[in-house]
């Protein structure tokens, strides 16, 4: 008897039914009418996107997340752009009181708005690890309960997990829940993150979390003089530019953003645009070939060859003439320079991000 014949018929079947049904793999013709991505708020976030805003302590960015998402509430467009109408769900990590009884009710006040146009607003008053299964499966039959969402704010990103922001497991798991949210409830997920200790240019988090955003906007403050700005540094799926500012009011106890032109980065960027280019090449450099080392010289996070780095700088694009010999100046410049602000290290022919 051969060892097929030995298992029991009803065993059989029972694996055949537990089998998943098979995957769609799209034609090419379903591929070409793929729908084009839509916004949520006019060139600032797409309707079933991930979105990363981030900034220094007391840039105002929670102040921003509550325009933005109470804007999306009530169909009010947010300062020009068009909003695509909807329930909102605020996930407040911390400061729930404040953000549940002050500052979004203040921001109702100040636009004048009824009752009845405020209840599509939601908030989630705690922590949430969205690297478990089980909290993100809780959260999303919760979501189905109330009913449709437009968009997930979640400030702030520190308190939406149970593992470090700066160890792969965690970030892979959290991706995974995000996506997740996105996949089966159709909201947006606006998240809300501190800069890194030593790099302003990007929020303090895994590689991993930084690379999977499908748009990323900065928010520079003044605390004295109570100005704020908001820059789009990517969108995957359109085009890369918007920037507005920001001089918030003192209302009710609390701030409300209210546009001002006037008002300008302090630093339109500490980067030229070839360096925030090879930022994002050493970024998938390090999604794609990173590395950890072990040992007191090496960092915590992910390392990766230098020549993956150049490699994928070339891919980006860095030099203004196509040539190997444009390429490889562009390349050891912006290295140099990126080196001399402190914002990337260079050891053993590897190369990684401070933080």
């Amino acid at each position: 008897m051969n060892s097929f014949s030995a298992v029991p018929l009803e065993d059989h079947m029972r694996k055949e039914a537990r089998k998943a049904p098979p995957l769609h793999i799209l034609s090419y013709a379903e591929m070409e009418a793929m729908p084009e991505p839509e916004w949520l708020v006019e060139g600032l976030i797409q309707k079933r996107s991930t979105a990363l805003m981030f900034g220094k302590s007391n840039s105002f960015k929670s102040f921003l997340a509550i325009d933005i998402g109470c804007s999306v509430s009530t169909g009010q467009p947010w300062h020009g752009g068009r909003t695509a109408q909807g329930k909102v769900l605020f996930v407040a990590t911390e400061g729930s009181v404040g953000v549940g009884r002050l500052r979004i009710p203040t921001w109702f006040d100040y636009h004048s708005m009824s009752i009845e146009e405020r209840e599509n607003v939601h908030l989630f008053p705690r922590e949430i690890r969205l690297d478990v299964v089980d909290d993100v499966s809780a959260l999303i039959s919760s979501m189905a309960s109330i009913g449709t969402f437009a968009l997930v704010v979640v400030d702030i990103f520190g308190g939406s997990m149970a593992g470090s922001e700066i160890e792969d497991k965690t970030a892979r798991a959290w991706v995974h829940g995000i996506q997740r949210i996105l996949r089966e409830t159709g909201a947006a997920i606006l998240t809300v993150a501190h800069t890194g200790w030593q790099d302003d240019t990007r929020a303090r988090m895994h590689t991993h979390f930084w690379g999977s955003f499908d748009s990323r906007m900065r928010v520079e403050g003044d605390k004295e003089a109570l100005t704020s700005t908001l820059t789009i540094e990517r969108h995957k799926d359109a085009d890369s530019t918007g920037q507005w500012g920001f001089r918030m009011t003192t209302t009710g106890g609390s701030l409300v953003p209210v546009l001002d032109d006037a008002v300008k980065p302090s630093k339109t960027s500490k980067l030229s645009v070839k360096q925030r280019t090879a930022l994002d090449a050493l970024d998938d450099a390090l999604v794609f070939k990173g590395v950890t080392r072990q040992g007191t010289e090496w960092p915590p996070c992910k390392v990766v060859l230098v020549e993956h780095w150049r490699s994928r700088c070339y891919t980006h694009g860095i030099a203004d003439k196509d040539t190997p010999e444009a390429r490889k100046k562009a390349f050891q410049r912006i290295r140099n320079a990126l080196q001399d602000k402190g914002i990337v290290r260079i050891y053993d022919e590897h190369v990684w991000r401070c933080f």
